[in-house]
């Protein structure tokens, strides 16, 4: 099981549509992380604060609260700013990749996207250096 640090979970998946949520989280566990899904986006920076996982991982396309939105939110607070954030979106445009990676995500996953590659990206991320804080 990977580090936890006291967290109820490690990775917050949010995302609006149940299954698709659903498959990440299982995803996850099956390669040891502690995980936990919001359908609802607009709850979500909410329970970030609350929660404090190591990463986040979000939609871009959610009818409450896009997934930017909460990106820039994260990343501008003191509180998350150090929180990773990974967008998982079937948006394919440039654009919002680069407006992702602009406001601090720190991964941009066009769904379907080989499990291996995202597992192996979360891993990355969470990659203790010398000190026991996390890379980047």
């Amino acid at each position: 099981m990977k580090q936890s640090l006291g967290r109820p979970y490690d990775v917050l998946i949010v995302e609006d549509n149940h299954e698709q949520a659903n498959l990440t989280k299982l995803l996850l566990e099956r390669h040891g992380y502690r995980a936990h899904y919001l359908t609802d986006s607009s709850r979500a920076f909410e329970q970030v604060l609350e929660d404090r996982p190591l990463v986040v991982i979000l939609d871009l396309m959610m009818p409450q609260v896009d997934g930017l939105h909460l990106c820039q939110q994260i990343k501008s607070n003191p509180q998350t700013a150090n929180t990773r954030v990974v967008i998982y979106s079937g948006k394919i445009y440039d654009s919002d990749r680069r407006k992702a990676l602009q406001l601090g995500a720190d991964a941009f996953f066009v769904k379907p996207t080989r499990a291996a590659q995202l597992i192996k990206k979360l891993n990355e991320l969470l990659a203790p250096v010398g000190n026991g804080a996390y890379s980047h």
